[in-house]
């Protein structure tokens, strides 16, 4: 079974016993981003004690690690409680004004951007090769302006991104992306065919929900830091227990890529 055929079954059986406020499809329209205020108090406060906790083990080199490109967390069981309620808060608003079904978390990186002489990797223009139905929610831990290392992506006049056409849908359709899902050759077209780049810059808690396969990349540092948390979140047709759980939640330790069958928590 394919995602998008998964994903019908789960909206059905949401519907059973859950009324329903889908706004807008996010095949459509694939990045919305909340401003600090969305989500309430509680929220801004959770953000803010994560900022503080993660910047420390940041700056202090506690459970970090390098590759040149990111300085990545490895131990984002240090913060499950806070990260738990968190998703408690912003979940469950997806769940019912997004996907219109259940959804858990099976995936959450927490790093910091580097300065890079040269874009490579997320740098660049790409998107993530997984299927449509993931969406990632990247949480601004700090200030972010133009110099920062704001996150970018291709957007319309009417600012929707645009979606590029995954490889992988599912059991059915598994192949690997063209140009290893690069985009910089595709640039010059899609900017003929309206797309420009939008970064977005926004105070520390803002929040970016994108569809993995909107064009998107993150840009180099120049001053000061970025500390993001990004939290990616599948479709699923039962409700879990707890929105992140060592029993369907990774991090590093596993690459990015999500089963291919969608049915396997």
């Amino acid at each position: 079974m394919d995602y998008d055929d998964y994903y019908i079954l789960c909206k059905k059986e949401y519907e059973k016993t859950n009324k329903v406020n889908i706004r807008s499809s996010f095949y459509e329209d694939p990045v919305k981003i909340y401003d600090t205020e969305f989500f309430g108090k509680k929220y801004l406060n959770i953000v803010n004690d994560l900022s503080d906790k993660i910047k420390r083990d940041f700056d202090t080199k506690i459970s970090c690690s390098s590759d040149g490109l990111m300085v990545k967390h490895m131990d984002l069981w240090k913060f499950e409680q806070e990260i738990e309620n968190l998703c408690s808060l912003f979940v469950p608003y997806l769940e019912q004004n997004v996907y219109g079904c259940y959804v858990y978390v099976d995936k959450i990186y927490i790093y910091r951007t580097m300065p890079v002489k040269n874009r490579t990797s997320s740098y660049d223009w790409h998107y993530d090769n997984n299927p449509d139905e993931i969406i990632k929610n990247l949480i601004y831990l700090n200030d972010v302006g133009e110099l920062n290392s704001p996150f970018e992506f291709l957007s319309n006049k009417q600012r929707k991104g645009i979606l590029i056409k995954s490889s992988r849908r599912g059991t059915v359709n598994w192949r690997p992306a063209p140009f290893n899902s690069r985009l910089n050759h595709r640039i010059e077209e899609l900017a003929n065919k309206g797309f420009s780049p939008c970064k977005v810059t926004g105070k520390k808690g803002t929040m970016i929900s994108f569809v993995n396969n909107a064009a998107h990349r993150v840009n180099p540092l120049i001053e000061g830091y970025r500390d993001v948390l990004n939290i990616r979140v599948k479709p699923t047709i039962k409700k879990v227990n707890s929105y992140i759980s060592p029993s369907h939640t990774t991090s590093y330790e596993t690459k990015g890529v999500v089963n291919r069958n969608p049915e396997i928590i």
